[in-house]
Formats: structure tokens, C-alpha cells, sequence
């Protein structure tokens, strides 16, 4: 419903979402309900005091409208500087972003931008509901285990690793390694990654690999542009974007969008002026 209200009050989705929240709230009120008085929520439901709530994570950058729910006291405006903790559902609305830090030296750090919805699991697990995200783990022997609504994956690689991660509409994943070598795997397939390879983690394996213009990235993609603050691991990105280039030869800038199946994509091959 966050996101919905950017959208004008007569549209037949967000019409239909207030109906379903307006049955949803009498029913609820109506089982608290008992002998002409409103019984106590149960201790399982009540959510904790903002005092208890443990700073995990550190909210290094934030713009625009992100919501903190789950566990504790709701939080409607996540700001720069504040911490947050684990077992909180965190949804960005749209033109909004947020960046989170583990204050665990191995722990993981996340962006999200745009319309996003993920909950943090653990100082390295993520679930993702929707949204595209960059996740970047630091130390030896890296490792981060990522959900999704279809499929989860765990990744580890030797050293320090960054990867961009968006969720497609078919529940799967897309994933494209930015930094370090990385090995992923799902309860049945397994798959490594280089920087600039992208591969889709499907219920059903993983799609054949791609390669991905990493300069192009670099400068298409909200996540790596949209914050104030350039990520840390950026010059390392620009090294891996030389090293690319001096490899390959490529006619063609293209931006992967979304999968239509094991071996369909969508592929927007960018014009003279888009590169």
C-alpha cells in the first residue's frame, strides 16, 4: 500500500488493495473483540519498544521515503546515520534509497533504490521480496545466504565480494558478480561467477551465463549512481571495467532486463547517445 500511493486514488489496484485492507482490519478488530471490551493483543503480536531494538546494522546513506516495520515499533522515515536491526522488514517507495552496513567486520552491506521490499534475516542473510540490490561482503572467505519469493542461493567467495542482485518477475533472481570470484549455490545446481558475468538463479537451476559491459553498468545503473556517496569498492569496479574492456571486443552496450524463461531475456541494446 506504500508504493500504491504514489499512484491516483481511482486506480483499480489501489481501489481494490483498500477494500482487502478495510475487511482485513474489521476482522481483526472483531477476534479482539471479547465481552463488550477489546482483549490484549497477544505478547507474540506486541511489538517491542524502539529502545530495545539492537543496532546491527548502520544506516550509512538515505533518501526518499524508507520504512522500517517487523519486531519493534514501526519507524516511518529511516535517516542517515541511524542504526537498525536484524529481523526488521525494510521497504524503499519509490525515488527513494537506503544503504545499510553491517557493524559486524564481515557482515554484509546492502543497497536498495526505487521500489524495494527485503528483510534482514541476519548480519549475512538477506530475504528479498522485490526490488534490484547490491550486496557487498567484505573479508576472507565472504559469504551471504540470499532469498528470494522462488528461489535462495548462497554465495562465498576466497576474498572480498560485491554483486548486483534484482529480483525477476517470475520469483527468480539475476544476479551479476561486480567484484571478486563467487560461487553460488542453490540446494540443487551450483555456479561461478567472474566480474562482469551475469546468470539468472531460477527455481529450476541456473540459465546460461552472460557477459555484461561493466563500464555500461557503471554509469546506467541507479544503484552504483544514485546516492550521494560512490560505493567504497568503486575504483576496484573501475579496474575490473578496464581489465574487461582490454579483453573484449563488443560491437554492442546492451542492458539485461528481466527473464522470460531458462534461456529468454530481455536485451535493450543501447543507442550512440545512451552510451
Amino acid at each position: 500500500m506504500g508504493i500504491l500511493r504514489q499512484v491516483p486514488a481511482n486506480d483499480p489496484l489501489r481501489i481494490e488493495v483498500e477494500k482487502q485492507i478495510r475487511i482485513t482490519k474489521g476482522r481483526f478488530l472483531v477476534t479482539r473483540y471479547r465481552g463488550g471490551k477489546l482483549a490484549e493483543l497477544p505478547k507474540t503480536m506486541q511489538l517491542m519498544p524502539l529502545s530495545k531494538e539492537p543496532g546491527d546494522f548502520f544506516v550509512s546513506q538515505a533518501f526518499g521515503s524508507v520504512l522500517a516495520r517487523e519486531i519493534w515499533e514501526r519507524r516511518d522515515q529511516l535517516r542517515t546515520n541511524q542504526t537498525i536491526g536484524v529481523g526488521r522488514r525494510v521497504t524503499v517507495l519509490p525515488n527513494g534509497g537506503v544503504e545499510l552496513n553491517s557493524n559486524n567486520a564481515s557482515g554484509l552491506s546492502l543497497r536498495a533504490v526505487q521500489a524495494a521490499s527485503f528483510d534482514l534475516k541476519g548480519l549475512n542473510e538477506v530475504d528479498l521480496h522485490s526490488g534490484s540490490y547490491v550486496l557487498h561482503v567484505m573479508g576472507e572467505d565472504s559469504k551471504v545466504f540470499v532469498r528470494s519469493p522462488l528461489s535462495e542461493m548462497r554465495i562465498r567467495s576466497d576474498d572480498s565480494f560485491a554483486i548486483m542482485v534484482g529480483i525477476t518477475t517470475n520469483g527468480g533472481m539475476k544476479v551479476i558478480c561486480l567484484l571478486g570470484k563467487i560461487s553460488i549455490k542453490t540446494k540443487n545446481f551450483s555456479e561461478t561467477l567472474l566480474p562482469g558475468e551475469l546468470t539468472f538463479a531460477l527455481p529450476e537451476g541456473f540459465s546460461r551465463k552472460m557477459n555484461v559491459e561493466l563500464s555500461t553498468l557503471m554509469v546506467t545503473a541507479n544503484l552504483l549512481t544514485a546516492f550521494e556517496d560512490p560505493p567504497p569498492y568503486m575504483k576496484k569496479l573501475r579496474q575490473q571495467a578496464m581489465l574487461q574492456a582490454m579483453r573484449t571486443n563488443k560491437r554492442f552496450r546492451t542492458v539485461v532486463g528481466d527473464v522470460k524463461g531458462n534461456e529468454n531475456f530481455e536485451l535493450k541494446v543501447l543507442r550512440e547517445e545512451e552510451r
